[in-house]
């Protein structure tokens, strides 16, 4: 595992992407955790995957000192940035997944 807080709130992102622009979005993504890692306040771990079972599926796995952080996050530039590529390529729903620990 790693060595995150225990109270570190983790998030699991699921982005579907349309097969004409996974390279951009893989562009995207990898300069969104690269800005996040760096400038937000907070982020603990930023890692982006593309799925090996499901072509142009995207998945961050995050980790966040607060919830504030995490929503100081949402209305960061690079977000912004991020989704200027990304809206236009999405091909569904952004699935948002706060993860609780058992």
């Amino acid at each position: 595992m790693t060595d995150l807080p225990a109270d570190a709130l983790r998030v699991v992102a699921t982005l579907p992407v349309k097969p004409d622009s996974v390279e951009a979005a893989r562009s995207a993504l990898a300069a969104l955790a690269t800005a996040s890692l760096a400038n937000d306040a907070g982020c603990l771990q930023y890692d982006v995957f593309e799925s090996g079972a499901v072509p142009g599926l995207f998945i961050t796995i995050e980790a966040w000192a607060s919830e504030e952080n995490l929503n100081a996050h949402m209305g960061a530039p690079h977000i912004a940035e991020a989704f200027t590529v990304l809206g236009g390529a999405l091909d569904g729903e952004v699935g948002l997944h706060p993860l609780k620990p058992l």
